[in-house]
């Protein structure tokens, strides 16, 4: 068993995945600024704030800063990078409101080529990042082929309930997402080519 302190967002990263974020909480910034004097990480996970209480996946992402910088707001921004998958086991809370969970680590996917119907999902991601640069340009080399980070590329960005971020991401390969993801984005393409005939 090992503690993180939490960040929740109600976007996250999964491994070798990266995200810019802006640090404006006190509980946050006391949460930067230990993690960066004394060279730790911290775990990142999913909240769905839509109900009275909110709500936190049990999975997350134990992360590291890899970079940052003063934004032009004169808040703290960081770049982190994802480094393995955890399960949350119990929770507390500290006066602040910062969150430090007891957590299990997962093993990683196992490495996996995109098989060729899944090929297009793939593709899909490439054309993504192409329309939205802010998201390529976080990697200095993207894995197209490899079915894992495709997997957990396209689980980071789509608009996906606790619930579903949980069953997709927490299992122990990447089978169950890419076959949610072939129909999601299969019926997404479907659905964008209807409308351009």
């Amino acid at each position: 068993m090992s503690e993180l302190m939490l960040f929740p967002l109600s976007s996250t990263v999964l491994p070798d995945g990266k995200m810019k974020l802006r640090i404006f909480e006190p509980r946050y910034q006391r949460m930067v600024k230990w993690c960066c004097e004394h060279n730790v990480s911290f775990g990142m996970c999913l909240v769905d704030n839509s109900q009275r209480k909110s709500q936190l996946s049990s999975l997350g992402t134990e992360v590291k800063i890899v970079d940052f910088d003063a934004l032009p707001d004169g808040l703290l921004g960081i770049t982190v990078l994802g480094l393995r998958r955890f399960m949350s086991e119990s929770i507390r809370i500290e006066q602040d409101g910062l969150r430090i969970a007891t957590v299990n680590f997962l093993e990683n996917w196992p490495q996996e080529l995109l098989s060729a119907p899944q090929r297009f999902v793939g593709e899909q991601l490439q054309e993504v990042h192409h329309s939205f640069p802010q998201l390529g340009e976080l990697y200095n080399e993207c894995f197209y082929q490899d079915a894992n980070w495709v997997a957990r590329r396209w689980l980071e960005i789509l608009p996906l309930s606790v619930e579903q971020f949980d069953h997709l991401a927490g299992t122990e390969n990447c089978h169950t997402a890419m076959h949610f993801l072939s129909e999601v984005v299969e019926n997404a393409a479907r659905d964008e080519k209807a409308k351009l005939n």
